[in-house]
């Protein structure tokens, strides 16, 4: 080839190349400005209460998604965002073109900056760092200022730095107090950089576009509520996955350790498990992505490398691991069937001198809708009391503590195992209100002395159970006030069918999970924002944290509505005097007053400035450790006052899994908030 037609080569294929990014990238924004204006139209139409897309829009979308990308304000300058302001009021125009300018801006603003701190963070850990000063740096930088500038920045990150490196080699001390602190401080800036390593080159990734477009996507869906939200299509999957119970994957258990990804357990089963290639302790280092390039899962989070992990049934994933050898190795394992029974209902017999009491964990209202056999909590509660009346219990307690929710038909069905007839709920649309009435033809499973527990993380369907017994005065509601989500939400899948006939492939869009409805007591009042406000409160442990409906300053008001008709329960009579005698004994119970104190002074302590001295700072830690130690400590039973329980019949189960079970019983018997629940339910049947 002559050197001219070399060149012209080159310049064909120069011109080729750039027109196929150029395809690429027009292909890539079409589809989110599909996504944008399928999302607003769908929200425009169908919400309960949508909100004006206008210029306040605007301005909370400006500011809520520049903190999306910059909670921490030490990414931006303050140049940065004058700049940015530009589009302070135009993002609603934007949503409705619909037009990317704003999100292309900032997304490519903070590349540029992402890729300064990079060298930034690299440069103050290349040098030994002096603790013996006494400087301190801020709990959170939420109500700070932007950096004027990059010296400014530059502060910030070497403070943030310290305090990390600092939070190491106390760790690295505290396993190996032999190791001096020059020894450590080296230890800890080689594990920090590590771990800063993997996080930024996730964050600088050819998937960080993709990530940032799905965040902006739900800064404008929260803005209408905190439940409406947007999935990808791979996020939706991986939802639908965790609703049923059911997924393809490889059946792997993973922690994360340092910024390292390892394998805390290969499920019996599981396709891992079968290969024989993947083993307990590997260090997962790549694996491999939907085009099958190699990916360094090094500072991922759990949940994204648990995403790359799922797929499509008998596709196949690479990883790169490290075995506890120390020898690398890659290996193909095929994708299967992942079926994940761990949070599903169980019971288990807390042994009273002369009776008996049934306990059942559920920590989800779960259900496969795809499968006519698929997991659905409500049946497998039934087979629990079905357990437990077997064992002749004299009363059950069902613990919803931290359930968030789920199907609201799954929860129906569970309020008809205990109550006769009626309605469970009340739900009103923009247009309507309906009542989902129990159907057992008046049958009750259980008619006996019943307690639900119930805490902060408790949300939307479980307060629709807790919500229904309290109303019908069926059973005592006991633990800390709950989350108060009184909405519904409906998955709508977006996207165009194709042909495969004529080669037409489907697209798919992602999901919307937007909110439709609101949910009512039968009583007309609405679980949301006051949530359940149980009948005998146990102080909380997160009852300080800003964890619930009420802390989001977009979710919906609360109201009432028309109560419906209903009849109590004959427990009525004979619930008020016994709610009353509890809350006595709670008030001058010592172990829940050592709670409150406790939880008061971290409280009050949270926000105190972190010093960047060693020997202040560890004494810093030791007063929190030994707060959290002590509350731990009173959260659980003395050896000597542990519940006597025993495991309700589980057939053919794994040796894994009744291990397991075992070590959960375990683990309960020494639960002071169930001891307490125990007593009350032993009250309940003394009447």
């Amino acid at each position: 080839m002559t050197t001219a037609k070399y060149w012209l080569f080159l310049l064909f294929l120069a011109i080729s190349l750039s027109s196929f990014i150029n395809k690429e990238r027009e292909d890539v924004e079409m589809i989110r400005k599909n996504v944008i204006r399928l999302v607003i139209n769908r929200i425009k139409k169908e919400h309960y209460a949508p909100k004006a897309i206008d210029d306040d829009f605007s301005r909370a979308i400006w500011k809520k998604y520049l903190l999306v990308l910059d909670g921490n304000k030490n990414l931006f300058l303050k140049t940065d965002i004058e700049n940015l302001r530009k589009y302070e009021t135009t993002i609603d125009d934007e949503l409705q073109a619909p037009s990317l300018e704003f999100f292309n801006t900032i997304f490519a603003l903070s590349m540029q900056r992402l890729n300064e701190v990079t060298v930034l963070y690299k440069n103050i850990l290349s040098k030994p760092l002096d603790f013996s000063g006494h400087e301190t740096v801020a709990a959170s930088r939420g109500n700070a200022d932007f950096p004027a500038n990059e010296a400014e920045r530059k502060e910030v990150w070497r403070k943030s730095i310290m305090h990390s490196v600092l939070q190491k080699m106390i760790e690295i001390q505290t396993a190996d107090n032999k190791k001096s602190d020059a020894v450590a401080e080296k230890e800890a800036r080689e594990k920090i950089e590590i771990w800063m390593d993997g996080m930024f080159k996730n964050l600088l990734a050819n998937n960080a576009a993709d990530e940032r477009f799905s965040a902006y996507v739900n800064t404008v869906t929260f803005e209408m509520d905190p439940h409406t939200s947007y999935f990808a299509p791979a996020d939706a999957r991986t939802r639908d996955a965790m609703m049923a119970h059911r997924y393809y994957g490889l059946g792997l258990e993973l922690i994360s350790k340092e910024g390292d990804i390892i394998i805390k357990r290969v499920l019996p089963g599981g396709t891992a498990d079968i290969s024989g290639l993947l083993h307990a302790n590997d260090n997962l280092l790549q694996l491999s992505d939907g085009s099958g390039k190699m990916v360094s899962v090094s500072g991922m989070s759990i949940v994204d490398v648990s995403k790359m992990i799922r797929g499509e049934k008998e596709t196949t994933l690479k990883l790169l691991v490290r075995k506890a050898t120390g020898v690398e190795k890659e290996v193909t394992v095929a994708r299967g069937e992942v079926i994940e029974d761990e949070n599903a209902a169980k019971s288990a017999v807390i042994d009273e001198e002369n009776k008996k009491i049934g306990y059942i964990s559920l920590k989800e209202f779960y259900r496969d809708f795809k499968r006519i056999d698929g997991a659905q909590c409500a049946a497998d509660v039934a087979r629990e009391v079905l357990k437990l009346k077997a064992e002749d219990v004299s009363g059950i307690i069902l613990d919803l503590r931290g359930n968030p929710g789920g199907s609201l038909d799954e929860v129906v069905k569970m309020i008809g195992f205990f109550i006769k007839s009626g309605p469970a709920v009340l739900a009103k649309s923009s247009e309507k209100t309906e009542r989902y009435d129990i159907e057992n033809g008046d049958q009750t499973l259980y008619d006996g002395p019943l307690t639900v527990m119930v805490d902060e993380g408790s949300a939307s369907a479980s307060e629709i159970f807790a919500a229904a017994i309290q109303d019908y005065k069926r059973g005592i509601i006991v633990g800390s006030p709950s989350y108060g989500k009184g909405t519904m939400q409906m998955a709508i899948p977006m996207g165009k069918l194709g042909d495969k006939s004529k080669g037409i492939p489907d697209i798919s869009y992602g999901t919307l999970t937007l909110t439709i409805k609101k949910f009512y007591r039968v009583n007309g009042t609405t679980t949301q924002l006051k949530g359940v406000t149980p009948d005998v409160i146990f102080p909380g442990k997160m009852e300080y944290l800003k964890i619930k409906e009420i802390d989001n300053g977009t979710a919906l008001s609360c109201d009432t509505i028309e109560s419906a008709y209903f009849i109590n329960s004959p427990a009525a009579k004979t619930l008020p005097a016994i709610i009353a005698a509890e809350k006595g004994k709670v008030s001058h119970d010592r172990t829940f007053d050592h709670i409150q104190q406790d939880v008061k002074w971290l409280k009050e302590n949270e926000d105190q400035p972190l010093s960047l001295n060693v020997k202040t700072f560890k004494k810093q830690l030791y007063e929190v450790q030994s707060r959290n130690n002590s509350l731990d400590a009173a959260l659980k039973l003395p050896a000597d006052k542990q519940l006597k329980m025993h495991g309700t019949a589980r057939e053919n189960q794994a040796p894994d899994k009744i291990t397991r079970y075992q070590e959960w019983i375990k683990i309960l018997s020494a639960d002071v908030y169930l001891a307490q629940t125990a007593a009350i339910i032993n009250d309940m049947m003394n009447k």
